[in-house]
């Protein structure tokens, strides 16, 4: 860094996990763009704070994660309208004396589908799970039809969610274009074996894909699903593709979609 190096964040509580670092900070260099973005720690009770020191100097802006996402959206002075509507920002814009929020993930997630290959404008599709990344997802699919199956669908107040049962999943996976897991169950605790193994995959059409959010660590839904012959699709398309989106507002140039794949792949295979 210089005097005259912008600087951009991640907020996080914890931030330890972030590859936005690696992947911003590739994409940076690549443009050679003078900018870094670094990890910062914020618990809740601080982010506020942070967002406003970020504002003091000047910063191109914020990407925001797990647990900010809600509240990043209070301290904004314009919200754009896919934020709005998922209710949640992951991306926050300097721009001047105003700060912007945006949502990126919905767009990410669109994008990362057709870099691999999906192309079904408006899929069937099957979201499992009602948080903030469903949320997203569900709106990047808004055009077609979405099932959100819960485990605890009379606790979700955003959309009309259906409950998890072997009859509920059957029927939509019956008739599913796209299946999306936007559940912690990739994540490797105790449930995955067991809940995963009961997913209906049997009835899934042939050619219906099964993503997940997951990019860090092999999953078995998706180990089942290409076992079984359909096509998959990781979380790490998602991760580069709503980072690009994040890079595109801050410096108005086009980003490196490569050299920011190649930084994670890179990240990834280090760990």
């Amino acid at each position: 860094m210089n005097p005259g190096t912008r600087l951009a964040a991640v907020l996080g509580w914890p931030i330890t996990h972030s590859r936005s670092p690696q992947i911003m900070n590739a994409a940076f260099s690549a443009l050679s763009i003078d900018a870094v973005l670094v990890a910062i720690g914020v618990p809740p009770e601080g982010l506020a704070a942070a967002v406003a020191g970020l504002r003091a100097q000047h910063a191109l802006g914020a990407s925001v994660t797990i647990p900010h996402k809600l509240a990043a959206l209070a301290l904004c002075d314009e919200v754009s309208p896919a934020a709005r509507a998922i209710g949640a920002v992951n991306c926050l814009h300097i721009d001047g004396e105003r700060l912007i929020g945006h949502n990126t993930d919905e767009a990410g997630f669109t994008d990362s589908l057709v870099a691999a290959g999906f192309t079904t404008k408006a899929p069937r599709a099957v979201v499992l799970g009602a948080g903030g990344a469903a949320r997203a997802v569900a709106y990047a699919l808004r055009h077609g039809s979405v099932a959100v199956i819960a485990r605890r669908p009379e606790e979700v107040a955003w959309i009309a969610a259906r409950p998890w049962t072997p009859e509920e999943l059957r029927t939509s996976f019956a008739r599913a274009e796209l299946v999306v897991d936007c559940t912690s169950l990739g994540l490797g605790g105790p449930d995955e074996l067991a809940v995963t193994d009961a997913l209906p995959l049997d009835v899934l059409p042939p050619t219906a894909w099964v993503a997940t959010l997951v990019y860090h660590r092999p999953t078995r839904l998706l180990e089942r699903a290409r076992q079984a012959g359909h096509p998959t699709v990781d979380g790490r398309g998602m991760l580069v593709h709503q980072a690009a989106r994040a890079f595109s507002i801050w410096t108005g140039q086009a980003a490196p979609i490569d050299v920011m794949t190649r930084a994670l792949d890179d990240d990834l295979r280090g760990t």
